[in-house]
C-alpha cells in the first residue's frame, strides 16, 4: 500500500515545485505593490489625471479670446449688411456664430429672431424672442417682438398679453399701440381695439394711414370711430402737404426754362 503512494507523492511534489517557479518568474507576483494589484484579485484600473480647475479655466479663456468683442461687433455688422442685401442665410450663419461665443447677446438674439420672422419660421422666432424676454424683463422691444410672432401664429390671447406688458414699459410707443389694437381686434374686443388705434393716431398722426388696411384690423374697419380717425388722419396729411408746398410767386429770369 505504501509503495503505491510513492508515485502520487512524487507527482504532487513536482506540481508544487512547478507552481513556485511560475510565480517567481512573473514580475507582478514578485512585487504586487508596484502595480497596485494583489495576487488572486482583479487588476486596478488606472485613471487619467484630472486637470486642475485653473488649467480648465485658462483653456476656456483662450477659446473665448478667439472671438473678441471687436470681432463680435464686426460679425454683427456684417450680418446686418447681408440681411439688407437679401443674403438672409449668410446673415443667419453669422448671427449663430456670434451666439456660440455669446449665447446671451441681446443684439444677436434680436437679429436672429427677425431673420426667423422674415423666413416665416414663427415657432423658432417665438423661441428666440421668448429667450430675449427672459434675459431682459424690462425690454419693451422684446415683448413687442414676441407679441408679433404670437399674433402671426393666431395666438391672440398670448399676443395681447405681451403687447400689454410692452405698452406698460413704453407707453408712448405708437407701434405697440397699433399691435395691441390688432390683437384686440382679432379677439373681438372692439372697444379696446378702437381705443388702442386712437392712441396710435395720437402718437403717430397721419402715419396710421399706412397700416389702416392691415388684416388684423378687419374687425373694426367698419366702425364709425375707426372711420372718423382715418378722416382726421387724411385731413392732417393734406394740411401738412399744403404747408410744405412752395408759395405762389412770379418766376425769376433764372427760373424760366427756354424751349
Amino acid at each position: 500500500m505504501k509503495k503505491s503512494l510513492v508515485p502520487l507523492i512524487i507527482l504532487l511534489s513536482f506540481i508544487v515545485l512547478l507552481t513556485a517557479i511560475i510565480v517567481n518568474t512573473r514580475p507582478e507576483m514578485r512585487n504586487p505593490a508596484a502595480t497596485g494589484s494583489v495576487p488572486g484579485q482583479p487588476g486596478v484600473i488606472k485613471l487619467n489625471k484630472i486637470k486642475p480647475v485653473e488649467i480648465i479655466q485658462a483653456e476656456n479663456k483662450v477659446k473665448s479670446d478667439e472671438m473678441s468683442d471687436e470681432k463680435i461687433l464686426n460679425m454683427l455688422l456684417q450680418a446686418y449688411s447681408e440681411l439688407d442685401n437679401g443674403k438672409i442665410n449668410e446673415a443667419e450663419n453669422k448671427v449663430k456664430t456670434v451666439l456660440v461665443f455669446q449665447p446671451d447677446n441681446g443684439e444677436a438674439l434680436s437679429l436672429l429672431g427677425k431673420i426667423y420672422y422674415l423666413k416665416h419660421d414663427y415657432k423658432r422666432a417665438e423661441m428666440i424672442f421668448g429667450r430675449q424676454v427672459n434675459l431682459n424683463r424690462k425690454s419693451a422691444t422684446a415683448y413687442n417682438n414676441l407679441g408679433q410672432v404670437l399674433l402671426k401664429q393666431k395666438k391672440y390671447d398670448r399676443a395681447a398679453l405681451r403687447f400689454q406688458v410692452a405698452q406698460e414699459l413704453d407707453p408712448e410707443s405708437g407701434l405697440i399701440a397699433l399691435n395691441l389694437a390688432g390683437a384686440y381686434s382679432k379677439l373681438g374686443k372692439k372697444e379696446k381695439a378702437l381705443a388702442s388705434f386712437k392712441k396710435a393716431f395720437r402718437i403717430l398722426g397721419p402715419r396710421v394711414i399706412t397700416v389702416a388696411s392691415h388684416p388684423a384690423l378687419d374687425n373694426i374697419r367698419d366702425e364709425k370711430e375707426f372711420k372718423d380717425i382715418l378722416k382726421k388722419a387724411y385731413a392732417e396729411l393734406t394740411e401738412k402737404h399744403k404747408k410744405a408746398a412752395p408759395e405762389n410767386k412770379k418766376p425769376r429770369p433764372e427760373d424760366v426754362v427756354l424751349p
